[in-house]
């Protein structure tokens, strides 16, 4: 014989489905962008190696009052494209899959701390930047900020642009 329902008593029926695990994608998100990181400081270091041992032409110090801000200007030409050229396809990346402008700040900045930092602390304890006339120093300056901010503009950028799908549904 059956038990009888209590009247006016509504019954769940019990859900023993497992769902996902957010941490495990977390940690994979985390590890990938990591190990994007620091593709990109490798790609980084080749391509500003390279650009650093570009020649100078004698035609392009010609345009400038002195030698030193001659070579500065080319050199900031220089790294500014090679930091574009490498920034660009992280920025895609970054961009398509959802990271926020935040995420690359993030990376950019902590590669920052973790790379250039030390060696700023080291010079400033040394007092060897002190000997640095005012156009090397706003070089370093322009280079840090630059080295900083470019990743995170890009992604800004890409978010921006509207999309290539303009299919709307049935």
């Amino acid at each position: 014989m059956r038990r009888r329902r209590l009247s006016g008593v509504a019954v769940r029926p019990l859900n023993f489905t497992v769902r996902g695990q957010p941490m495990r994608k977390q940690l994979l998100l985390a590890g990938a962008c990591l190990g994007l990181l620091c593709a990109y400081y490798y790609a980084l270091t080749l391509v500003e190696g390279y650009a650093a041992a570009l020649p100078i032409p004698p035609r392009w110090i010609a345009f400038f009052p002195s030698r030193v801000v001659g070579f500065l200007s080319l050199s900031v030409l220089f790294d500014t494209a090679a930091l574009v050229l490498v920034s660009l396809p992280v920025a895609v990346l970054l961009a398509r899959f959802g990271g926020a402008t935040a995420v690359a700040l993030i990376m950019t900045t902590a590669l920052f701390v973790v790379t250039v930092v030390p060696s700023l602390i080291e010079n400033f304890n040394r007092g060897a930047l002190a000997g640095f006339h005012t156009p090397w120093r706003l070089y370093m300056a322009f280079g840090c900020l630059e080295f900083i901010a470019v990743l995170p503009l890009l992604v800004w950028l890409l978010r921006r642009l509207p999309s290539n799908n303009r299919w709307r549904g049935p």
